[in-house]
């Protein structure tokens, strides 16, 4: 083998060499990762000790579950701008927990504007409503719940939610005099 063919075996490892003793990570993109000479183990090394944003909110949502309404704030905080549905649920359910309703209503109320019909969204507001906040407010989402629920005959995915949220909504109205 001359010199050239050992520059060509030894310039992918030496790439590879560089990057990592930099520090430095690129993102890649999945077809490279796929077409890698390294296929399943580029992937595996691309993710090494890289948490996604479904790991961040997973770890908020234990937070929050064991009562460290503060602690899940802070990991939610972090991902703001890509919220999903779910982060504005537990940021809600967060404030909740703190006592600070106007922010678990701006939190619901904006799982609501992101999807108009969000039913977990629409029975915490409901709730947190009757319990803690405008009973009519809260009368009127539990009105349009029991209407999709009844509309809904038993033959959709929700029906168990719409179920259950509708009577949770029931006893907190009933629980507030």
């Amino acid at each position: 083998m001359g010199i050239f063919a050992y520059r060509i075996l030894l310039a992918p490892a030496a790439l590879l060499w560089t990057g990592s003793a930099l520090g430095q990570a690129a993102p890649v993109a999945e077809a490279q990762l796929q077409s890698g000479f390294l296929r399943d183990r580029n992937i595996e090394l691309s993710n090494q000790d890289a948490p996604n944003e479904e790991a961040y909110t997973r770890r908020a949502a234990e937070a929050i579950g064991a009562g460290d309404f503060t602690g899940g704030l802070a990991i939610l905080r972090r991902y703001r701008m890509s919220a999903t549905l779910n982060d504005w649920m537990l940021s809600g359910q967060a404030h909740v927990g703190l006592g600070d309703y106007d922010a678990a209503r701006k939190d619901f109320g904006t799982a609501i504007k992101k999807r108009k019909n969000f039913s977990p969204a629409q029975i915490a507001l409901a709730e947190l409503e009757a319990g803690h906040g405008d009973k009519a407010v809260a009368t009127e989402l539990l009105t349009a719940l029991t209407a999709r629920r009844d509309a809904c005959g038993g033959r959709c995915a929700e029906q168990r939610v719409l179920d259950a949220g509708t009577g949770r909504i029931e006893a907190a109205l009933k629980a507030r005099p």
